[in-house]
C-alpha cells in the first residue's frame, strides 16, 4: 500500500536571486528524454495554483518507486539524487528570479522508496500579469541522468491555474483528466465569485491531418449542455460529471473559459479499448479505407489490418505493439481537451517515433530526427496556442516537403 506525505517548503528556504548569472539559453537544452520510456511525468507530476496577485504555489508529486534510476535501489544513487527548480522571466538563464535545490533524501526515506508518494509544495513569488518560465528536474548525479520539465506560464485573470481540482478528501487530483464515476471539487482563486458555469461539449474532436496537408479549422464544437456550480468561499461541492467529453469552466459573468475538465474512458492512460485501437489507425489509412474499417467489428478490423499474408506473425505482433504503445504514450503526454493521439504532436510521435532532439522555445517546440533516426534530417515545429478550452496546444507548422517522408513511414507500417 502506498502512503502519501506532504512536504511544505518555506519561502525563507528558497534562494531569491537578481538577474546576474550565466547567459546560457534555456532553449539550447535537449529535452527529448521527456518523450522516451522514462518520461518524467510517469513519476514526477506537477500542478500550479495562483493564491493571489503576488504569490503562487508549485506542487510536485514524486513517486520514488517509479524513478528508473532507483529501480535497483542503489544507496549512492539515492543519496546523491537532487530536485532543483528555477523561475525565469525569459528563456535566458541570466533572467533567473528564484531557485532552490534539495536532496531527495530530505523528502523520502530510503526505507520508504517503494511505498511513499511525496507531494512537495513550493511557494513562488510571481506577479500578476506577467509571463514566466519554470524549470524543475530530478538529477541522478551517479548515472548522469536529468529528468527535466519546462513550463511556460502566464499569470493573469484567465489563467487555468486560477482553479484547482480536489477530491472528496480535499486532496489534489493529479490526473490531467477525469474518468467515469470520478468526483471532483473545484477551488477558485477569486473567493468573491459565488458561481461558475460548466459548458459541456460532446467528444467530437478530429485527429490531426498529415503534416503535408493544410491545417483544418480549429475544432468548433458547440456547447451541448450547461451546468451551474455554486461556490462558498471559492470552493464548490462535489460534482460527478455524467458524460464523456469536455467540461469548460467559466465565470457566470465571463464568456472566457478559465479551465477545462476532459472526461475520458476508464483506464484511459493505461490501455486502449478495441474501438480506440481502430480509431487510432486513421493515420495509416486513407479516408475510404478507414470508412470501410468502421463498418466492421473492431476485433476483426484490428486483426485484418495488422496480420496479413506475406508478413510474419512476429513482425505483425511487433508492429502492432509498437503502434499501440505509442498511442497510449501519446495519450499520457499530450492529452488536453482531446485525446493525446489526436493532437499534432501525438500524430508525429506515433508515426515517426520519439524525437531525437527537442528544443523548447518561448512560443513553440521544435522536434528533430537526426542522423541516427530512421527518417533522417526531419524537423517539425509546433507553435504554442491556447485553445478555447484554455488548454495549451501545440499546432504543427505544415509543409508539402513532409509528404515524401510521411508516405515512406506509413508504407513501412503497412509493408511486409
Amino acid at each position: 500500500m502506498k502512503f502519501l506525505q506532504i512536504i511544505i517548503v518555506s519561502l525563507m528556504s528558497l534562494l531569491l536571486v537578481s538577474s546576474c548569472g550565466t547567459s546560457q539559453k534555456i532553449n539550447k537544452y535537449n529535452s527529448a528524454d521527456a518523450y522516451v520510456n522514462d518520461f518524467p511525468d510517469a513519476f514526477m507530476q506537477y500542478q500550479i495554483y495562483h493564491l493571489n496577485d503576488s504569490l503562487s504555489e508549485l506542487f510536485i508529486r514524486i513517486d520514488a518507486a517509479k524513478i528508473p534510476s532507483l529501480q535497483s535501489k542503489q544507496l549512492d544513487v539515492y543519496s546523491l539524487m537532487r530536485l532543483t527548480f528555477g523561475v525565469y522571466s525569459s528563456m535566458n538563464k541570466k533572467d533567473m528570479l528564484q531557485s532552490a535545490s534539495y536532496k531527495l533524501s530530505d523528502f523520502v526515506a530510503y526505507k520508504d522508496l517503494d511505498n511513499t508518494a511525496t507531494e512537495i509544495r513550493i511557494p513562488l513569488k510571481i506577479k500578476q500579469n506577467n509571463s514566466y518560465v519554470l524549470i524543475w528536474s530530478l538529477q541522478d548525479q551517479v548515472n548522469k541522468r536529468n529528468y527535466y520539465k519546462l513550463l511556460r506560464l502566464e499569470k493573469n485573470k484567465n489563467s487555468s491555474f486560477n482553479i484547482r481540482f480536489l477530491n472528496a478528501d480535499n486532496q489534489l487530483i493529479w490526473k490531467k483528466w477525469l474518468e467515469p464515476n470520478d468526483q471532483v471539487r473545484l477551488q477558485y482563486r477569486y473567493g468573491s465569485v459565488n458561481e461558475l458555469v460548466m459548458d459541456y461539449y460532446k467528444p467530437k474532436f478530429s485527429p490531426g491531418l498529415p503534416p503535408y496537408m493544410e491545417a483544418a479549422a480549429v475544432d468548433n464544437n458547440q456547447v451541448f449542455e450547461q451546468h451551474s456550480l455554486s461556490l462558498e468561499n471559492g470552493i464548490s461541492s462535489l460534482v460527478q460529471p455524467p458524460k464523456k467529453g469536455v467540461y469548460a469552466i467559466r465565470s457566470s459573468k465571463d464568456e472566457l473559459c478559465v479551465a477545462s475538465m476532459p472526461l475520458f474512458y476508464k483506464d484511459f492512460a493505461l490501455d486502449l479499448t478495441p474501438a480506440q485501437k481502430v480509431f487510432s489507425l486513421r493515420y495509416l489509412n486513407n479516408r475510404k479505407e478507414f470508412g470501410n474499417m468502421l463498418k466492421d467489428e473492431p476485433a476483426h478490423t484490428i486483426k485484418e489490418f495488422w496480420f496479413f499474408e506475406g508478413r510474419s506473425k512476429e513482425r505483425s505482433q511487433k508492429m502492432m505493439k509498437t503502434y499501440y504503445d505509442r498511442t497510449i504514450r501519446a495519450n499520457a503526454l499530450f492529452s488536453g481537451y482531446k485525446e493525446g493521439w489526436k493532437t499534432d504532436r501525438g500524430m508525429i510521435f506515433m508515426i515517426y517515433g520519439p524525437p531525437d532532439v527537442v528544443y523548447q522555445e518561448i512560443d513553440r517546440e521544435v522536434w528533430e530526427y537526426g542522423d541516427e533516426a530512421a527518417y533522417n534530417d526531419l524537423r517539425f515545429e509546433f507553435v504554442r496556442k491556447q485553445s478555447k478550452y484554455n488548454t495549451q496546444e501545440f499546432i504543427l507548422i505544415r509543409d508539402q516537403d513532409y509528404k515524401k517522408s510521411w508516405y515512406k513511414v506509413v508504407e513501412n507500417w503497412r509493408s511486409k
